[in-house]
């Protein structure tokens, strides 16, 4: 009858729509998965490339940040004013406390100490000799110039172990050691016996010193101590 399928055209128009669905699909290939794989890491905070002691390692407070001339905090987590520049070279963080007649706590950089040393551990095991030399001192960080003022009058220290042999802990030493507010007061271990001393240095240059019961220079009514803890870092300059 007109306009009935038989069941040959069944199989033809079968096979036709098979035809080109394949077809279709030799045409347009299924996209190809992305591949899976690990990924490598950028490298976190590439290590300075000069000194291996750049970045000290710090065991009492937070490592300081590189200040540039901004604020920053110390070992003990004092807090350092911006210096006028960035420092550069070797460089002392520092966290000090006085306490007695006159009593005051804070922050300084040093980036005095160790001129000619080539890195924080240099410094730690020659002191302010040139390298590879045998230090016979190793002099602390002190505020030096007018950038600490108490009272208002600016701060300094002369703290100092000697004799010095590198790295450890020293129960005392040789030479006096002295605290001044301006040119007025001074405490030292010139007029007392029962100043105490003791302080210790890492291999990374980091350290720690106290000096107590120094007497003032000018009168036997008053005493001062001092103490004083810093880190090492080796700056970029700037």
């Amino acid at each position: 009858m007109p306009g009935r399928m038989t069941s040959r055209q069944t199989v033809v128009a079968v096979v036709a729509v098979t035809a080109c669905v394949v077809a279709a699909c030799h045409g347009s290939p299924a996209p190809t998965p992305h591949s899976i794989g690990t990924a490598t890491a950028a490298s976190p905070g590439a290590s300075p490339t000069g000194s291996p002691t750049a970045r000290a390692s710090v065991t009492r407070g937070a490592s300081p940040s590189p200040s540039g001339p901004r604020p920053t905090t110390g070992p003990g987590g004092c807090s350092i004013a911006a210096p006028a520049t960035a420092p550069s070279g070797l460089t002392l963080y520092v966290c000090y406390t006085i306490s007695g007649s006159v009593s005051a706590s804070g922050g300084f950089i040093d980036s005095d100490q160790g001129a000619n040393a080539l890195s924080c551990a240099d410094w730690a095991q020659y002191g302010g000799e040139a390298p590879g030399s045998a230090g016979a001192a190793l002099q602390a960080p002190d505020p030096g110039d007018p950038q600490v003022t108490v009272n208002g009058q600016d701060l300094g220290f002369d703290l100092v172990i000697d004799p010095y042999s590198g790295p450890g802990t020293y129960p005392s030493t040789a030479v006096a050691q002295s605290v001044s507010l301006g040119d007025i007061l001074s405490w030292s271990t010139n007029n007392t016996k029962t100043a105490t001393f003791t302080a210790q240095v890492s291999s990374d240059g980091s350290g720690s010193l106290t000096a107590g019961e120094l007497a003032n220079d000018s009168s036997k009514g008053t005493t001062e101590s001092v103490s004083e803890s810093w880190v090492c870092a080796m700056e970029a300059a700037s």
